[in-house]
């Protein structure tokens, strides 16, 4: 599982306009469409192994909400996709529950996709602001040097 779509930042490139072009790319979203809903709403970063798993990497991810008619249906276009599904909140916070696997041989997302998740989650109220470990999972979220 992934988000509906997602891309490295070229140089050169704004964060905007590389979802514009990854939204038309890995979901088949016209770009008049994204252009006009798309919302940036947030960056996350973290600190995680890099490939071949020998060496730790600082990531920043930009975070797009983009709102979308109720029948839409994404078309996984690049090859990049095998489908797209809707899962309610609740499936997804069942999903996420989960452990990953180091080798991410069955894991539902990679994990870089599993913070991004979490950041929605948080931003649209679906985690309890009263539990004790809320400020920790927002701090973890932006545990790694943006700049």
């Amino acid at each position: 599982m992934d988000c509906l779509a997602a891309g490295g930042l070229a140089a050169g490139m704004l964060p905007r306009e590389a979802m514009v072009k990854e939204c038309a790319e890995e979901a088949g979203i016209e770009e008049g469409l994204v252009e006009e809903q798309l919302k940036p709403v947030s960056a996350v970063s973290y600190t995680g192994f890099n490939d071949d798993m020998w060496g730790l990497k600082k990531d920043v991810l930009f975070c797009f909400d983009l709102e979308l008619p109720p029948d839409f249906e994404p078309i996984p276009v690049d090859g990049e996709m095998d489908m797209f599904e809707k899962v309610s909140i609740e499936k997804l916070v069942d999903m996420l529950a989960v452990d990953i696997k180091e080798d991410d041989s069955d894991n539902e997302w990679k994990p870089n996709v599993g913070v991004v998740l979490i950041d929605f989650l948080l931003r649209h109220g679906n985690v309890d602001v009263d539990d004790v470990a809320f400020l920790e999972l927002v701090d973890a979220l932006r545990g790694a040097k943006c700049a």
